[in-house]
């Protein structure tokens, strides 16, 4: 017999005593707690986020997670923030990594995940990799955030039309030099490639991580990650350097600029363009759009600038829990991230969608199981990913840091189109960029009497007329 006849009928008393009773009646249903999780997932992440999120909601009874999309990554950060005060707000909300900064300047806005984390109590939260956690943690090394996504920057190759043309299909350019050997290749053969070389993410593949992966910074105080008052520095030998040899890319169509987001990867996995440099986190989609063989490797480097690279950047986004929530949300917190660090669920995601496992071991366990002998060049990027990070791929941590990222894109742009030579572009993104992270300057209203007077003068000019 169920309790719900008898919880109907008790609406003649007080809605006090009718939940008391209820509540002792055998199988009236206990509370549930909901989980409001706001975030900017789409393609193979959302589906596999989907499906993680029933799978907690379907196995215990105290928490209910509620999955709600806002749109794009600006979008979801700005309705999140103007929603943190309210009751019906997020309990956790995704956040890119450029816009962290803005997050973080929310007073009372968040609170961070090492208070949190703990009340779960579990021992899968000890084994976050280094490179999945970087840019979300403070300067004490403690974390803030978790990290939903998380990738680093991988070059993807054709393998079948590798084969067309005669190149090795297992050994993928190291070097700069040498993928521009394998696109000259691509590009005489002729065999209905209708471009050698395309990316993903210009300005986070072309600048920050190029700077990363050679141990330079792009900005003083170890990108801004030692304190205020940073300035830009990617307009250094370096940079101009690499530019300068992707604008010869460009007017020798070896490269074909695919815009400032992910618009480059759709021309990768249709067959319109060879290689590929884009984040690890879109190979789930790429990989199930894509008709032909894949190979992965690490981006290029170049031998003049560095005997051996270094970690290349983290980028993604984390989710971010709001602070004043009640203590049963910050529990059913707590759980429902302790569900996601679970070795089982993290390489589910991990093997889906390409984003960096959680936890070591996922890592180790993708490892054992052989998953890394589908994409080969995959294990030595998660590898890599694991070991501790360089000074200089920690992260960046600068003001607005979104604005000068749009900098930069619109300054390449410049470049490709030929508008601007490299030097020039870079100089300009370098002077723009640090005037955009300037703090706004406040401006002092006129005192009053002065205000006065221009409004005498006004009437007296409108008398006189």
């Amino acid at each position: 017999m169920t309790s719900a006849p008898y919880c109907s009928a008790l609406g003649r008393f007080t809605a006090a005593i009718a939940l008391a009773l209820c509540a002792a009646l055998p199988g009236a249903a206990s509370a549930v707690t909901e989980i409001h999780v706001w975030h900017s997932l789409t393609g193979v992440p959302a589906e596999t986020f989907r499906s993680l999120v029933t799978t907690f909601n379907s196995e215990q009874k105290n928490y209910k997670v509620d999955l709600i999309f806002k749109g794009g990554d600006k979008a979801t950060t700005t309705a999140g923030i103007a929603a943190m005060s309210l009751p019906d707000g997020p309990d956790l909300l995704q956040v890119s990594e450029v816009e962290s900064g803005e997050v973080l300047a929310v007073k009372n806005g968040v609170k961070p995940m090492f208070e949190i984390l703990p009340l779960a109590k579990s021992k899968d939260f000890e084994f976050f990799i280094p490179g999945a956690v970087t840019f979300m943690k403070d300067d004490r090394n403690r974390l803030r955030a978790f990290p939903l996504e998380a990738s680093v920057p991988v070059l993807l190759y054709n393998k079948t039309a590798f084969a067309k043309v005669g190149l090795p299909t297992d050994a993928p350019p190291a070097t700069w030099r040498q993928l521009q050997g394998q696109l000259v290749a691509l590009q005489d053969a002729g065999k209905g490639m209708k471009c050698a070389y395309t990316s993903s993410e210009q300005a986070w593949i072309h600048i920050e991580n190029i700077g990363a992966l050679h141990g330079e910074a792009i900005a003083t105080k170890n990108n801004g990650l030692d304190g205020p008052g940073a300035t830009l520095t990617f307009n250094d030998l370096l940079h101009v350097r690499h530019i300068a040899l992707m604008t010869s890319w460009v007017k020798s169509d070896l490269y074909k600029p695919s815009g400032h987001g992910e618009e480059g990867d759709a021309r990768f996995a249709a067959g319109e363009c060879g290689v590929l440099t884009t984040a690890s986190g879109s190979l789930g989609d790429i990989l199930k759009t894509a008709k032909f063989d894949i190979g992965v490797a690490p981006l290029p480097y170049y031998e003049e600038g560095t005997k051996q690279p270094v970690n290349t950047l983290v980028g993604g986004s984390a989710l971010w829990a709001v602070e004043g929530r009640t203590k049963d949300v910050y529990n059913g917190i707590a759980t429902f991230l302790a569900y996601l660090a679970t070795p089982v669920v993290s390489v589910e995601w991990h093997q889906k969608t390409g984003s960096l496992p959680w936890t070591s071991a996922a890592y180790v366990v993708s490892q054992r199981t052989g998953f890394y002998d589908k994409l080969p060049g995959l294990a030595g990027v998660m590898k890599t990913a694991a070991t501790s990070q360089a000074a200089t791929s920690r992260g960046i941590r600068l003001p607005n840091y979104e604005k000068v990222r749009d900098i930069m894109d619109t300054q390449l742009d410049a470049v490709w189109s030929g508008e601007k030579p490299p030097k020039l572009g870079l100089d300009d993104a370098v002077r723009l960029g640090d005037a955009a992270m300037q703090p706004a300057v406040a401006t002092t209203p006129p005192p009053k009497g002065r205000i006065q007077k221009i409004k005498d003068s006004v009437k007296k000019a409108i008398k006189k007329s």
